[in-house]
């Protein structure tokens, strides 16, 4: 007697609800993803890898090691074409650059002998982070 009275709630139960309940689907409304605002740059001869290429708004942390055995420098441009930050770095040794960055293409390179043909830029020390 108890299972059929059982039985009877559970159909009562599912008869009940309305059908368009089976097709509503739910929604996760989720937080925006936390971009990091760090990240390391590696510099050696004639490459420069950033360990990030995007980066969030605010003040971004920057890393920059000589991993080569000549000295090179460490240069961030901004959308806007400016110099937001730049440091000398020997080899073996590293610099850290705190700036605060708006949305946008930011370039980062070795500037030196900027304009001759040893250019470190012009031999592939160069590449593009982008900040949102």
């Amino acid at each position: 007697m108890r299972r059929a009275v059982a039985v009877a709630l559970l159909a009562a139960s599912i008869a009940a609800v309305p059908a368009s309940a089976g097709a509503r689907r739910h929604r996760l409304h989720l937080p925006p993803v936390e971009l990091p605002r760090a990240l390391t740059v590696d510099e050696k001869e004639w490459a420069i890898r950033p360990s990030k290429t995007l980066v969030g708004t605010g003040v971004v942390r920057f890393t920059a090691y000589n991993r080569g055995e000549d000295n090179h420098n460490f240069v961030i441009v901004g959308p806007d074409g400016h110099t937001v930050g730049q440091a000398s770095v020997v080899p073996g040794a590293s610099v850290i650059i705190a700036t605060p960055l708006r949305p946008g293409t930011y370039q980062l390179f070795c500037s030196l002998f900027a304009g001759t043909p040893e250019s470190h830029y012009s031999r592939g020390m160069h590449t593009v982070i982008t900040v949102r």
